[in-house]
């Protein structure tokens, strides 16, 4: 769900639950501004939609072609950035047994966090690519834990790895609503030969 500046919530679960919590207040906290009205509507969300439209993505013919296979969560008020917020941009995924999602980047940070995986998922991270193989050089592995997340840091190529025998979803959210906006996103991809 997203919730515009001024309004007040209250979160409460019949079960254990986890909530991601992230907010534009750094970037605001930055500038020295202080949000001074509504901008959208209260919007949820459902996990339902979610995965049913996650489902049609990763049954499209070409999906297994693609860099990754994933949905935007976004605001019909935000048309031009297809985010969430003003700043924030959210992505549900999957990454399906046994695949490899080849390399990209970009100038957002990412807060990823993993809804699922099993023992075997995970991300590469490193600063360059061999133009040969295509494959990040030196790579940092970031194994996914479900309910844990980490950070992608900007302009950093990653890929993400699926070894295990389940699907495995992640939910990245990023300050690419401000990097669109700006034109600076700047987000690149390697191919992997088909």
């Amino acid at each position: 769900m997203t919730l515009p500046a001024g309004s007040s919530s209250q979160h409460t679960a019949a079960e254990d639950a986890a909530i991601y919590y992230i907010t534009d207040s750094p970037l605001l906290h930055y500038l020295g501004v202080k949000p001074s009205e509504s901008r959208f509507q209260p919007t949820i969300y459902t996990a339902e939609q979610a995965k049913a439209k996650l489902a049609e993505a990763a049954a499209a013919p070409d999906a297994r072609f693609r860099n990754r296979i994933s949905v935007l969560l976004n605001n019909d008020i935000f048309d031009q950035t297809l985010t969430i917020t003003h700043v924030l941009w959210a992505m549900f995924g999957i990454v399906p047994p046994g695949s490899n999602q080849a390399p990209h980047s970009h100038k957002s940070v990412a807060l990823d966090f993993v809804a699922y995986a099993a023992p075997g998922t995970y991300t590469l991270v490193g600063s360059k690519i061999d133009p040969a193989t295509k494959e990040i050089i030196d790579p940092k592995r970031i194994d996914w834990v479900t309910g844990k997340a980490f950070i992608t840091p900007p302009g950093l190529w990653h890929s993400h790895h699926n070894e295990s025998g389940e699907a495995a979803y992640i939910i990245p959210i990023q300050d690419a609503g401000l990097q669109t906006y700006l034109r600076t996103l700047d987000i690149q991809f390697q191919h992997y030969e088909k």
